[in-house]
């Protein structure tokens, strides 16, 4: 009888553990998103990856540091692997889906340059904003 008690002890020390470590690693998320303000301006340099949409003006990118982002910029043509050093602005967060279905959020940028500009495309990114395609609802 003993030994199951320890057993069972040990079994929830473990279920502890592993909660603990997954809201850790949450918060540490939340804490590496929330370091870039909305609005910050900042120089990334990169490549592009992936278009996104039909536009020639969205795409994500690998910055020089490693990091995943989505950039909204006047391309002209698109082309996988162009290289991008210009000044940016923080715009809010893309929501995509990988080629094995994992789900990825990642920072908007906008070309400072053109911000005024390709602020409308960031917004239809951000996963953030209200969806405002519904009709409204009416309660009687």
């Amino acid at each position: 009888m003993t030994e199951k008690k320890y057993l069972k002890i040990l079994a929830f020390v473990v279920v502890l553990f592993v909660c603990s470590s997954c809201i850790t690693t949450l918060a540490l998320t939340g804490i590496a998103l929330s370091n870039m303000v909305p609005g910050e301006k900042v120089t990334l340099k990169g490549y592009t990856t992936g278009q996104i949409g039909d536009s020639n003006q969205c795409a994500l990118m690998e910055t020089d540091s490693g990091e995943t982002i989505c950039i909204v910029y006047d391309f002209g043509t698109y082309k996988d692997g162009k290289r991008i050093k210009d000044r940016f602005v923080r715009a809010g967060l893309y929501r995509y889906f990988t080629d094995n279905g994992a789900e990825r959020y990642v920072p908007i940028f906008i070309r400072k340059k053109d911000f005024k500009r390709l602020w409308p495309l960031a917004v239809e990114l951000n996963v953030n904003q209200q969806d405002n395609t519904r009709a409204p609802e009416v309660y009687i």
